[in-house]
């Protein structure tokens, strides 16, 4: 029988891009609500996608602490006027799966007390283990109090990696069932013929020695600021290297934000003054997931330097399209990146390493290519999106009909 779906997510598709083509494909009543519109082109007609407005990404990185800890209560309420509409009309959904740290569940029993709630939980930012424990864990503690009340109201959680869900105190761990949102093996394939057009004509191939690195936003806590304190040395040691930092160049997401008015980026950069290449070096922001793939395609090696948090999509996309990847050894990479096997892993804030496994693994391409192929049968193994999606549906099935759970 089919379900009716309710899918909450401020910067929706989000972690439901292949979720919930899968839903409505299968025949499902899904309703989508985000902060703004988009569309599924093969799914027109049949995915309802409302749009909330507002930007309750950028209240929560304000600087008034007032307004940060409001943020979610704003986002909540606009939820609710989003579909009261809907609700009055007597649509009531069987499951909700919400992506809750912005406060989009919050009131979710003003309108439908009963629909089952399925919590998203990304990251329980006052652990220990996440940025290596450092300060402040109370105010992180606030920053996700609209996570806390989820967790209250949830029928499971879910989490897409084991990092992720040991984050969170033990007790809760039998709550929490670890998917990963999976990885489209057919759009993120090795292509020895990919080429990838940058701003001011370079046009970069891989025959090309290309050194890529992307994340959302350039900042330290992807560790932007490692990458870049090696670079000079590693510039001068390859005079053919090319650099690519794909990423927002103009602002911070997730950790601290840059000083005064700059970006992280113009920040480090100033630092290093002439002391590097800047012609070497390509800041071509947010690229389109298509030029993004490209850039992976071309890859002579990928770094993924981040501290503790999140594991990146950007990190398996790369190895799905066949880039050896040079990691920082942490619980975040654990189980991603094996050493030797799919990637190399690296002490955590060792320049000195940095730098020597880096020039070799750029100098020699052949003999990074067991690592290529490695990487490639890791990520088909185990993130193929068709199994992960498999798994999500699986779980909003039991919930949606009051089935017992299978332990985690």
């Amino acid at each position: 029988m089919a379900l009716r779906v309710l899918l909450l997510h401020q910067n929706f598709p989000g972690q439901f891009q292949h979720l919930a083509p899968a839903l409505v494909n299968r025949g499902d009543d899904v309703v989508a609500v985000g902060r703004r519109t988009g569309s599924y082109p093969a799914l027109a007609g049949r995915l309802r996608w409302l749009a909330t407005g507002g930007n309750v990404h950028n209240d929560l990185r304000h600087g008034d602490p007032e307004r940060r800890l409001l943020a979610p209560w704003h986002q909540a309420r606009r939820v609710v006027d989003c579909l009261t509409p809907l609700a009055a009309s007597g649509w009531r959904p069987d499951v909700v799966l919400a992506h809750c740290f912005w406060g989009d569940a919050l009131l979710l029993d003003d309108l439908f007390p009963a629909a089952p709630l399925v919590a998203l939980l990304e990251l329980d930012l006052s652990s220990p283990q996440v940025w290596g424990g450092a300060a402040s864990p109370g105010r992180r503690q606030l920053q996700q109090w609209a996570d806390a009340l989820a967790i209250r109201r949830m029928a499971v959680g879910v989490t897409a990696s084991r990092f992720q869900r040991d984050s969170y105190p033990s007790w809760l761990h039998p709550r929490l069932r670890v998917i990963h949102e999976g990885v489209d093996l057919q759009a993120c394939a090795p292509d020895p013929l990919a080429r990838l057009q940058l701003p001011g004509g370079v046009n970069l191939g891989p025959e090309a020695m290309v050194l890529s690195f992307a994340a959302r936003s350039l900042e330290p806590l992807r560790g932007l600021d490692r990458l870049l304190a090696v670079l000079p040395a590693l510039q001068r040691r390859l005079p053919r290297l090319q650099v690519v930092l794909a990423g927002a160049c103009d602002r911070g997401c997730y950790g601290a934000a840059p000083p005064g008015s700059e970006s992280w980026l113009a920040h480090l950069l100033a630092r290093l003054g002439d002391s590097i290449d800047r012609s070497r070096l390509h800041t071509p922001g947010l690229l389109p997931r298509s030029q993004l793939r490209c850039l992976f395609q071309i890859s002579r090696l990928h770094v993924y330097l981040s501290r503790p948090y999140v594991p990146s999509w950007s990190l398996l996309e790369a190895m799905a399209c066949g880039a050896p990847v040079l990691a920082s050894h942490d619980a975040g990479v654990e189980g991603l990146v094996l050493e030797g096997v799919n990637g190399r892993l690296l002490p955590a804030d060792d320049p000195h390493a940095l730098l020597d496994l880096l020039v070799p693994l750029l100098e020699q391409p052949a003999a990074a290519a067991a690592l290529r192929l490695g990487a490639r049968r890791h990520v088909a193994a185990h993130f193929d999106h068709r199994h992960c999606v498999s798994a999500q549906i699986e779980l909003l099935d039991a919930v949606a009909r009051g089935q017992e759970l299978p332990s985690p």
